[in-house]
């Protein structure tokens, strides 16, 4: 078990660390960006629990802070994404058993709507990836297609219970803790630190929301299918 766990934690620090610097989204009000690193910590929260989770999560996104130029950031992904990835773990197991199909499904519903408005509106047209400058044009029906495609296997798993509505409201939990953590680093620490007004951790509120929601449509459809496939249970 002890082996299983080491292995489990390295394979999912590496998948947490890909994830945060495949796509990083440059936000000028704080100098932090956007990533897929959440999609990651709460797959490994569903598939393996909160110390995988928690240790995967602060030191994947942080090695990521480290390793791409956003320094400031490290301490504090250390240990927002630590107790992140801790409490959807932990939570994930607690309500695992909780399953209503109706409610799950509308949840899940939910989800897809913020994430296909919040990437439509936010998104949609050129973006800057990473701290070079480097722009991007991603249409807007690029958006609206991936929103459709993950939120129907979002929902088809929730109704068919290859993962359930407690799993989705531990994943929210623990996002909130993301985005709360955020918002005090950034105000008190980031923000005066590299002259940036402390308001303007506001700003990054609906972004870490939107970061939050995306990692779970991601996570729990890959986690179903892993589920649907025989490689969990």
């Amino acid at each position: 078990m002890k082996t299983r766990l080491i292995v489990e934690t390295v394979v999912f620090t590496v998948l947490v660390y890909a994830a945060t610097i495949v796509l990083q989204i440059y936000q000028p009000a704080t100098g932090g960006y956007f990533n897929l690193g959440e999609s990651m910590i709460y797959v490994a929260a569903l598939a393996s629990g909160p110390i995988v989770a928690g240790i995967a999560g602060g030191v994947g996104a942080a090695l990521a802070d480290l390793t791409t130029g956003y320094q400031i950031f490290a301490p504090g992904t250390l240990m927002i994404k630590l107790l992140e990835g801790l409490v959807a773990g932990y939570l994930a197991r607690l309500l695992r058993s909780r399953h209503q199909k109706i409610i799950g499904g509308l949840l899940g519903a939910v989800y897809a709507s913020v994430f296909t408005g919040f990437a439509l509106v936010k998104y949609s047209g050129i973006v800057q990836v990473g701290l070079t400058g480097f722009e991007v044009n991603i249409p807007w029906y690029i958006w609206l297609l991936i929103g459709m495609l993950l939120g129907f296997t979002l929902i088809y798993s929730l109704l068919m219970k290859y993962s359930s509505m407690g799993e989705a409201l531990a994943l929210l939990t623990g996002g909130m803790i993301m985005v709360t953590g955020y918002f005090i680093y950034e105000y008190f620490i980031s923000n005066p630190y590299t002259g940036r007004p402390p308001i303007d951790a506001v700003i990054e509120i609906p972004v870490n929301i939107g970061q939050a929601i995306t990692g779970i449509v991601v996570a729990l459809p890959v986690v179903s299918w892993l589920r649907r496939a025989g490689y969990l249970k």
